[in-house]
């Protein structure tokens, strides 16, 4: 399984499902499950580069993820 961070939970990557940070979150439990195994987290940018390093959407979207990340 592989999980990329958000701003406030985790993108599983096997079914693009968001997991919020949730303790009553059955996936966020598997996910805590997951990390306390040794489960390495991509960070957002990594992902993006791995996808599609060059392509014209991957820097629309790191754009419009700082701005994002910008707000209150």
């Amino acid at each position: 399984m592989s999980y990329q961070l958000t701003t406030n939970g985790v993108l599983r990557l096997s079914d693009s499902a968001f997991v919020p940070q949730d303790p009553a979150n059955r996936d966020w439990l598997e996910y805590q499950e997951w990390l306390a195994s040794g489960g390495q987290v991509m960070a957002l940018n990594e992902a993006l580069e791995e996808s599609a390093p060059n392509h014209a959407l991957t820097t629309l979207a790191k754009k419009w993820l700082g701005a994002v990340a910008r707000q209150p």
